[in-house]
């Protein structure tokens, strides 16, 4: 009876995001039902709700400082020219092929991803796609492929948000969000060679899946010995930063220049500074603690790039007027519903719920375990937003996998890993892609030989790769985990 009450709020939320109604409204719904049920059935005290969401705050001020930053970066950027300079420089003698494919997917996009994070680098990087010569259809699917980094989205908060909750050591939640994550930059790599493949070209498609597999690997060992000696916050972005220039050697035969000129250089103030930020905060006394936090956050850096963008790339007149409105609205836009959901998860462990659900779940065995990553997926899909997601769900993970055989900080990376895969097939994502992609087919008409680019053709092509990624972790859910 309990865990049938524990999951009202969760199908409340669910059912809600299939109606046509703003963001805020279905997580509002479940708190309320998570808040009512708690006190009426659960047994929950008003003084618990009280102390969770009290404990939460210096979270929620972080993860929103970070979304404010990152999107005030990306319309400097926007603003300013410089995407438009990046451009230029990443399509300098290189064809649409896969080779381009897999600096983007591998590389830019998922840097661009961990340097503002919550979709912004779709924004972003779907242009630059199309500048390499890629149809929009193809430009499309290639970007949602690259978002393969969600653990580390936005210089990781989701990722930081599931560590808080559960209790456990940030660094090494990520670590072990970079070992699971690891089968999805491969099949992400093998699918772009199947998209991007040209009969008659150079190389048959097993080829070109082997070396798009091979591509995800290495950005997989790249974001695994970056979390193991830089931190979790920066990892994603100095592995996409590495993979990026890899790529570049490659198709340049060695050469780099002419580079992006001061183009480039707000995005590195966020990368070196958040790196240099988070060694230092590690190395400060408890007393100056406000301090390291201070220094070692990206929203930090996130503005200091901005404000040095508007800087270099001389921001003035109706440009630099717009960016404040146009960063306040894309903010509110995503802070507000990922804000409800985070208060949504803290409510659903003070009120009880979580614990229900976990009682209730572990007697399933391994047959949890085993859909586990889906459930994740789930909450992926219908929140866009790794934080989202943990929010939703990760606790009912992490207090579900210890009756299991499962420690909590692999219920965590492997919740944090499968839910940010999920999301590259979610209809936020799709929808924003197919809306940027769309311009672009009617002005160039279909191409002799070309599909249109449909929300359907979309699917057709990212449902299968996330199916077959969260499967092979259910598979390691049920094989491996259990015992380690």
């Amino acid at each position: 009876m309990e865990a049938m009450v524990a999951t009202v709020p969760l199908l409340v939320t669910l059912a809600l995001l299939t109606r046509p109604l703003p963001g805020w409204v279905p997580p509002a719904a479940g708190i309320v039902a998570a808040i009512g049920l708690g006190l009426a059935v659960l047994g929950a005290r008003p003084a618990e709700f009280g102390g969770a969401l009290g404990q939460g705050v210096p979270t929620f001020v972080e993860v929103l400082a970070i979304m404010a930053g990152g999107v005030t970066l990306a319309r400097v950027m926007e603003r300013g020219g410089a995407n438009a300079r990046l451009t230029a420089w990443l399509s300098s003698g290189a064809a649409p092929g896969l080779g381009t494919a897999l600096l983007m997917i591998h590389g830019v996009v998922p840097f661009l991803e961990t340097v503002t994070g919550f979709g912004v680098s779709v924004i972003v990087g779907l242009p630059l796609l199309l500048g390499l010569g890629f149809t929009p259809l193809r430009a499309a699917v290639l970007v949602l492929l690259g978002l393969t980094i969600g653990p580390w989205g936005s210089m990781a908060p989701g990722t930081l948000l599931g560590a808080q909750l559960g209790g456990l050591d940030f660094q090494e939640v990520g670590v072990l969000a970079a070992v699971l994550n690891t089968v999805h930059p491969v099949v992400s790599g093998a699918t772009a060679a199947l998209l991007v493949h040209r009969p008659g070209t150079r190389g048959g498609r097993a080829t070109g899946m082997a070396l798009g597999a091979v591509s995800g690997l290495v950005q997989s060992a790249l974001i695994l010995g970056a979390n193991l000696t830089l931190g979790t916050a920066p990892a994603g972005a100095v592995a996409a930063f590495l993979m990026t220039v890899l790529w570049l050697l490659v198709l340049r035969r060695g050469h780099l220049a002419p580079g992006p000129g001061v183009a480039v250089l707000p995005y590195v103030v966020l990368m070196v500074g958040t790196v240099l930020g988070t060694a230092l905060e590690g190395v400060l006394p408890a007393s100056a603690s406000a301090l390291g936090a201070l220094v070692g956050s990206p929203a930090l850096w996130s503005f200091t790039g901005a404000l040095l963008g508007m800087r270099l790339l001389r921001l003035r007149g109706e440009d630099a007027r717009a960016v404040p409105g146009e960063a306040a609205r894309l903010w509110a836009a995503i802070a507000i519903p990922t804000s409800l959901y985070l208060v949504l998860g803290y409510c659903l462990t003070a009120g009880g719920h979580s614990e229900a659900l976990a009682g209730s779940l572990a007697g399933l065995g391994a047959g949890y375990l085993a859909a586990a990553p889906f459930l994740a997926g789930v909450s992926g899909y219908i929140t866009a937003s790794n934080t989202g997601a943990m929010s939703m769900f990760g606790t009912v993970q992490m207090d579900t996998g210890p009756a299991l055989g499962v420690r909590p900080e692999w219920m965590n990376a492997l919740h944090n890993s499968a839910a940010g895969y999920a999301i590259i097939a979610g209809p936020a994502r799709i929808e924003t892609a197919y809306r940027m992609a769309l311009p672009a087919q009617r002005a160039d008409g279909a191409a002799a030989g070309e599909r249109p680019v449909t929300r359907t053709d979309m699917l057709v092509w990212l449902v299968p790769p996330v199916l077959v990624g969260l499967s092979l972790q259910a598979a390691a859910a049920v094989i491996v985990l259990p015992g380690l």
